[in-house]
């Protein structure tokens, strides 16, 4: 489901920068719409072997016979990485200003000085850190209300577009976050919410449909492709999350990336794609 297929027109696509594609520039719309009657593709929980940070449980190594870059790779099983997201949202309830949300996801090292943030000017995007305001608009064009929940199921989905990581051979794909709304929504919550025609335990309409439905039709894919995504939830009051460095970093990002300047070009739904990285 990624958007990137090796001959679509990304800007700025030069080696070692990340690809642009605005949603109006799709050559073809890849989201699916879920009804009851759809055979629904769920993640799977990540149950970690020990008390380890997630740098210690997935330490940064290549892979050779998979790719030339590092990656964080599974000390106890080297055909899985790892992926740590985050969003963030500020000015909720503010009179003055709109809320404007930032997401962030690290697939490669950490530091803020390899950090490759919106609008990604050429020769940014190689230090493994993404930080990016989330769009006023989902990729169906509809107008959304930024939070911290949405921030954070879109900061999935633009990681796990970033790359076409099948290719590279991996058997699994963790996503590490602290959120349980994402983690729950992609292994258990979703498949209820499409057999109630989209309404959750109180009969309420469940939001962010449009990025459930987006990230569904990556999780399928991928496991059509041999590739599982898996969940990993990082307890939020815990002693790993407040140990991880990484965890912290990305955190700071995605705040970073919600306060910058809101203009024009974070309107539109943008898909990223890491070009040789």
């Amino acid at each position: 489901m990624a958007a990137y297929n090796g001959t679509t027109p990304f800007f700025r696509a030069q080696p070692g920068a990340i690809g642009l594609l605005p949603e109006s520039r799709q050559p073809q719309k890849i989201r699916k719409r879920l009804t009851r009657r759809s055979r629904v593709s769920t993640a799977t929980i990540f149950v970690p072997s020990s008390d380890e940070t997630p740098e210690e449980h997935f330490p940064l190594q290549t892979v050779y016979t998979r790719t030339s870059h590092p990656r964080f790779v599974n000390r106890y099983d080297s055909r899985e990485i790892l992926l740590v997201i985050d969003g963030s949202c500020v000015n909720n309830g503010a009179i003055s200003q709109p809320p404007a949300g930032g997401c962030s996801f690290t697939y490669k090292g950490t530091g803020k000085s390899g950090l490759a943030a919106f609008p990604f000017t050429a020769g940014h995007g190689d230090g493994g850190m993404v930080g990016f305001p989330l769009e006023q608009s989902g990729p169906g064009g509809e107008q959304h209300v930024a939070t911290s929940n949405r921030a954070k199921l879109r900061a999935v989905i633009a990681g796990l577009e970033f790359r076409e990581w099948q290719q590279e051979g991996w058997k699994r794909i963790v996503i590490a976050t602290d959120l349980e709304y994402v983690v729950l929504g992609a292994t258990t919550w979703l498949a209820k919410w499409v057999k109630r025609r989209w309404k959750n335990r109180k009969a309420r309409q469940v939001a962010n449909r449009d990025l459930w439905e987006e990230l569904h039709g990556i999780i399928d894919r991928l496991a059509r492709l041999g590739t599982e995504v898996s969940f990993w939830l990082i307890p939020a009051r815990g002693m790993i999350k407040h140990s991880s460095g990484l965890v912290q970093e990305t955190k700071e990002v995605a705040r970073a990336a919600a306060t910058v300047h809101f203009d024009a070009s974070a309107q539109e739904f943008t898909r990223l794609c890491g070009i040789e990285v």
